[in-house]
This record gives structure tokens, C-alpha cells and sequence, in this order.
């Protein structure tokens, strides 16, 4: 073993002031002007612009620019401090504001069109064919070909669309509110995952109802009493108001800019760069799936109306209720008591192990860290590296318990992407799981929430093994409609009876304080412990739930996608600036699922902007969710299904898909891996649909 692989560089540090994160988005604000100002002034002859002396010079720029501006934004997302959170916010602002005048150059503009224009296929490899066409996109997107009063809109609208997003996150980062109820409002929840206090009318002996999304998911599953799911539901579907005018300004201006550049909608102008590639693409997916569905979702309705004995339309409070009940019922399955195979913390680095042994990594919790190296004293830490340490990858953190002012979903954040430095080295990779676990004791995990956290860790995976040449294309950067697939595959081991138990352990088992309390939470004595894996028969009941519901589930998928090309897409710009947008999500969500709200229309709630989706992130993608599930399930069907830890499938997977991250072309990526075209047959047989399937790309 080299020296160099037993001594990796130090993890980064994390304890700054506002004021220092401040200076460090200044002095990049100042390398990024400088750096662009150098590259334009050492081309003086046209003659001399080619892809080493502009395109090179012009990643380099966008290198430092990705390896500095993740750890900035990092802190509006994480940090316990509410002034470095805010200061995080301010100057993301400041930086991408930077960011953007490099694409508003009209001289580097020049030089770029240059390149691309006189530049042979034959020279340059796919990625950085990629990359001169990505920087052109960025120039052309950003209105280079626009001249006089247009131009000038279409910057000032850029510039607002930015000021826009940081104000709507920052709304979504605040505290969305609670709820108070008694006892016997709970029937059914258990109350330990809860706190218990006073209202502000000062009522006592009331539990607090936090309107996150883990709190609300569990009240929504498990509580008996349909009024409390009700209220939890609709004032949850109301929190974060502050951006409902935000979230309309966004969708006018994202249409405005998009006609100004001789697109006919975001939704067109978005598209030309992703795989499906149009709006009627798109339409003609969603319309093919929504109709494969159809008939399995009323299937369910009924069996779900027979489980709630009702003739009436089930609501969209009480959806989750009943389907827990079924898989419950049908399927044996007791949520609540399955979690306790999954405590937190063991059940992550599990997770971990299965990823090392189908991708050939090896994880290693650091000890003895200094508090600098994290920003929270949750929060660990793992040194990534290729098997048998052979080479230093790079760290993984995992922040999973909720505090105020926390991101309140889960994700993944890429704090340093990896790309080659100057010497032709791979750069280390530094990402982030963060994700909120209820805090009880024990922190046990839901199956789904351990779906969630695969998932997500699937995405840091992606980041890890990334070697792609740029930062442009490093990990998980690849097309919209491709990002998912990754992580998404990675969900169909949490549903194998074998993979489960290599996840379990039962929280007994963990300590002894853990095994005191499995003792004491036991009616009789002289109990057995339970078994340390999940039992397979257990394990079996729960891989058999994965098909409930999943017409009903999938078509709610399709209303968000169905909603998100309709604001993006619409026939005339008008028809954007008079859109009833809450009316829109609330009618599509129940006419497309068969679910009902609380009538007398649809004006119940503000659901679409309680998310990130579709302001930062899945914009005018949403489908991708669904198409990536899509490429996913014929994937796993054609090199996983039969043997999920196959070492040679999960080898070929890394080196054909995850290595190369957004530098080479999706589509054939995933056409080469299966040797054919992808369909939509496996994922159809998957939620239980048998129809004649189309090929994925029309």
C-alpha cells in the first residue's frame, strides 16, 4: 500500500462566520472576473482560438467556480447558525450573479462561437465535445444572440429569476409550523416520535405536531382519527405562503425569457437539452402511462372503498391511512414493528457495506474528528476509498436527525465535485446525505424512510465514483432526465428478501441500553429476543407490498409531471399571466389520482410551492421521475434481477454508467449497457400493468 493511499488529505472544515463566508464568496467573485478578463485578453488574434486556448482555460474557470461554490452553498442548507444560513443565502446570490456574466460576455461569446464553429469531431473526445457544446448552450440560453431592448429585458430577468429562487429557498428553510392535539386526536400514532407541551393558549398535556414531512407522513399512516388527518394534510399543503406570489413571478418571467430566445415555452427551451427532448414527447409519455394505469388505479380505488367500507370517494388524507392498513392487512406487514430492524445509524452503515460490496468501495468512519472538520455534532464522517484502500476517493457525510432551520426533506449535496487538476490527478470527492430521522429513542427507520436514505445515498455513490475530466459533468450532473435513473435502481435491493437482511439489525441487538429497552417496552416477561436479521418470511411479506397501490401512487407522479409541463408549457403568454396555479396542482392532483379533496373546488391549498422541484431542480422536468423509473426497472430487470450482489453486474454498471457521470451520452449509455433500446415493459410489469409497450424515445 502506497503512503499516499494511507494518508488522504484532511476532511474540510467547517467552522466559519458569516463574515468569512462572505470574504469567500468575494475573493471567488474576484477570480471569477479576473480568471474570464485573462482568458479574454491572451487571445488577441481570432486566429489563435481553438479548444486548448479557450475551452480549456474556460473549464478550468467553471472547475474552481463548482469546487468552491457547493461549500458556500452548503451552510444555507445545514448550518445550526440562522445569520450563516442567511449569509450563505445573500451572497449564492452574489456568486451566481458572477457566474452568470461569464455567459453574458459578448467577447468570450465570440471566441467560444469561434471554436465550436471551426472545430473537427476528430479532434477532441466525446466529453469535451460535450463540454464545448454545454458552453455554447450556456451562452445562447443566456440571450448572447439577443440585441437592444430585448437583451436588456432578458438580463434583467436572469438576474431577477436568481433573486427570486434564493428568496423562495430561504422561505423554504424556514420553520413550517405545528400543530396541537390530544391523545385521543392521536389514536393509533405512536406518541414517543412526538414531543409533548403546551399550545399557545396555553392548553397542557398536548403533543406538538411539526409539519415536516417525516411528522406529517407518519400522522397521515397511522393515526385512526380522520379529522386529525385532515387538518395535518391541509395545513401542511399551506405552509410556506410567503411563496405562492414568489412561485407565480417565476413561471411568468421563466416563459417571457424563454419567448424572447425563440422558444414557444420554458418547457421547449428545457427540453432541447435533455433526452426525450420536447414538450410533445413528454405529453405523449406521461399520456401513454396515464392510460396503462387507468384501469389498475380504479382496481385499487375499490379495494381501498371495500377497506374503508365506503361507497364515497377515498380523500387525500385518508389515502395513506388505508394503504397502510392494507399492507398491514393483505400483506401482514406492521410498519411500526418492522422498523425496529432498522435503527438508524446501523442500518447506514449497512447500507454502506452493500455498496462496497457491489460497487468495490470501503468506507471508514472517522474517529477523534476535531469539531471544525463537521458542522454539527450529529453529524459523521467516512473516508471513501476503492477497495483494499488502494486509492483515496474522497469523504462522505451523514447528517440524519432534524434541527431547527435544517433542510427539511432528504438529499444529497455535493460539497466538492471531482475533476482532473492541472497534473492530470483526480480531484477528492466530498458529498453529503442529509435526511431528518425522527429523534426518538431508539431512532428507528421506516421502511420507507429506508428507501428514501438508499436513494439518496445512491445519489452520493454517483459523486463518489464519478471520474469525469470536468466538474461540468462530474457524478450525478447528467441530463435532467437521466439523474434519477442512478439512485432509483439502487432502490429495488430494499425490496429483496436476502438484500433486507443484510440491512437489519434488530435495535435489541445494537447495545445493551437498547437491548434494556426492548426489555422494558415488552408486556410479558421471559420474552425471546428477536432474532438479530429481519426473519425472511418477514422480509418476504414486505417485498410482496411493493406492488399495493402503485396504479394510484404512479398516477400521482403523473399529475405533479402533468402540472409542471402545463405552467412551463403554456399556448401563449398570456394564458401564464392568467393561470389560476394553485386551482391547476389541486384539480390535477385529484382528477388525475381519482382522490378527493375537501370540495367546493380546488382552492384547499398551495402544494406546489412547499417544494423545491419545481423552482431549483426538477424545472420543467419533473417527468423524470417517472422516465428515470422507466430506464431503472430495465436495468435492474436485465443485469440485477437474477443476482442483485453480483460483483461482475455492479462492476459493469460502475464502469459503463457511474463512472463517466454527464460526459457521455445517456441514452446510448444506457442502450449499450442493455444491448438494446430501453422500453417501458419491466417498469409497467413492475407496478402491475400488462400492455403493449412503446419504445422509451418516440
Amino acid at each position: 500500500m502506497s503512503e499516499q493511499a494511507t494518508l488522504p488529505p484532511p476532511p474540510p472544515k467547517f467552522d466559519i462566520t458569516p463574515e468569512e463566508l462572505g470574504q469567500n464568496a468575494k475573493d471567488l467573485i474576484i477570480h471569477i472576473k479576473q480568471a474570464t478578463a485573462h482568458l479574454i485578453n491572451s487571445c488577441t488574434d481570432n486566429s489563435t482560438a481553438n479548444f486548448d486556448t479557450i475551452i480549456l482555460p474556460l473549464a478550468g474557470i467553471d472547475n474552481e467556480v463548482k469546487s468552491r461554490i457547493q461549500y458556500i452553498a452548503l451552510f444555507q442548507a445545514i448550518s445550526p447558525c440562522a445569520d450563516i444560513r442567511k449569509a450563505s443565502s445573500v451572497v449564492i446570490n452574489l456568486v451566481d450573479k458572477a457566474y452568470l456574466n461569464i455567459f453574458q460576455n459578448e467577447d468570450l461569446f465570440a471566441l467560444v462561437n469561434r471554436v465550436r464553429e471551426n472545430m473537427s469531431p476528430y479532434v477532441i473526445d466525446e466529453e469535451d465535445t460535450r463540454l464545448l457544446n454545454k458552453f455554447h448552450w450556456m451562452f445562447v440560453e443566456k440571450g448572447m444572440y439577443l440585441t437592444g431592448k430585448s437583451r436588456e429585458r432578458f438580463t434583467w430577468i436572469s438576474r431577477r429569476l436568481i433573486e427570486l429562487r434564493v428568496k423562495f429557498m430561504e422561505i423554504l428553510g424556514t420553520d413550517p409550523g405545528c400543530l396541537w392535539k390530544s391523545k385521543e386526536q392521536l389514536a393509533g400514532v405512536p406518541l414517543g416520535r412526538l414531543s409533548t407541551g403546551a399550545d399557545e393558549d396555553g392548553r397542557d398535556n398536548l403533543y406538538r405536531i411539526p409539519l415536516t414531512k417525516p411528522i406529517t407522513n407518519l400522522i397521515l399512516s397511522e393515526c385512526r382519527i380522520s379529522e386529525t388527518r385532515k387538518d395535518v394534510f391541509l395545513h401542511s399543503s399551506t405552509r410556506y405562503k410567503a411563496n405562492v406570489e414568489i412561485f407565480r413571478e417565476i413561471i411568468v418571467l421563466r416563459n417571457e425569457s424563454s419567448r424572447l430566445l425563440g422558444f414557444p415555452s420554458f418547457a421547449a427551451r428545457k427540453l432541447s437539452q435533455q433526452m426525450l427532448g420536447s414538450p410533445a414527447r413528454v405529453d405523449h409519455f406521461l399520456q401513454h402511462l396515464h392510460d396503462a394505469l387507468e384501469p389498475l388505479a380504479e382496481e385499487e380505488m375499490l379495494k381501498l372503498q371495500k377497506l374503508a367500507n365506503t361507497y364515497d370517494p377515498i380523500h387525500l388524507w385518508d389515502f395513506d391511512f388505508y394503504h397502510t392498513r392494507m399492507l398491514q392487512e393483505q400483506s401482514h406487514v406492521d410498519h411500526e414493528y418492522i422498523s425496529q430492524w432498522f435503527p438508524a445509524k446501523v442500518t447506514i452503515q449497512r447500507m454502506l457495506g452493500i455498496y462496497g460490496e457491489l460497487f468495490g468501495l470501503q468506507f471508514e468512519k472517522v474517529e477523534a474528528l476535531e469539531s471544525s472538520h463537521t458542522w454539527h455534532p450529529d453529524v459523521d464522517v467516512f473516508s471513501v476509498w476503492e477497495e483494499n484502500k488502494s486509492s483515496f476517493i474522497g469523504y462522505l457525510y451523514i447528517d440524519i436527525f432534524p434541527r431547527d432551520g435544517k433542510y427539511n426533506h432528504a438529499a444529497n449535496f455535493n460539497i466538492y465535485p471531482s475533476y482532473l487538476d492541472t497534473e492530470g490527478k483526480q480531484t477528492p470527492v466530498v458529498t453529503a446525505l442529509v435526511c431528518n430521522v425522527s429523534r426518538a429513542e431508539p431512532a428507528l427507520l421506516r421502511h420507507t424512510e429506508v428507501i428514501t436514505i438508499f436513494h439518496e445515498l445512491g445519489h452520493g455513490i454517483h459523486d463518489l465514483v464519478g471520474k469525469s475530466k470536468y466538474a461540468m459533468f462530474h457524478g450525478h450532473r447528467t441530463v435532467a432526465d437521466f439523474t434519477e435513473a442512478p439512485s432509483q435502481l439502487l432502490e429495488y435491493w430494499c425490496w429483496v428478501p436476502d438484500c433486507l437482511q443484510k440491512l437489519t439489525c434488530h435495535y435489541s441487538h445494537v447495545s445493551h441500553e437498547y437491548h434494556q429497552h426492548w426489555l422494558d417496552s415488552q408486556e410479558e416477561k421471559d420474552v425471546i429476543q428477536p432474532p438479530m436479521e429481519i426473519p425472511l418470511d418477514l422480509a418476504e411479506n414486505l417485498g410482496a407490498t411493493k406492488h399495493i397501490n402503485q396504479g394510484i401512487l404512479t398516477l400521482r407522479q403523473v399529475a405533479f409531471s402533468k402540472f409542471d409541463m402545463q405552467i412551463h408549457g403554456p399556448a401563449s403568454h398570456r394564458d401564464v399571466e392568467t393561470m389560476d396555479i394553485p386551482e391547476l396542482y389541486n384539480s390535477l392532483l385529484e382528477n388525475t389520482t381519482g382522490l378527493r379533496g375537501p370540495g367546493d373546488g380546488y382552492y384547499w391549498g398551495n402544494g406546489h410551492v412547499t417544494t423545491s422541484h419545481y423552482v431549483w431542480g426538477q424545472e420543467a422536468s419533473y417527468y423524470s421521475y417517472l422516465y428515470t423509473r422507466t430506464l431503472a426497472a430495465d436495468i435492474w430487470s436485465s443485469c440485477f434481477k437474477e443476482s442483485p450482489m453480483s460483483r461482475e453486474a455492479g462492476s459493469r454498471y460502475r464502469r459503463q454508467i457511474l463512472n463517466h457521470g454527464g460526459s457521455k451520452d445517456e441514452y446510448k449509455a444506457v442502450q449499450d449497457l442493455l444491448g438494446r433500446v430501453s422500453t417501458l415493459a419491466a417498469y409497467l410489469r413492475d407496478i402491475g400493468c400488462q400492455v403493449t409497450p412503446l419504445p422509451l424515445k418516440c
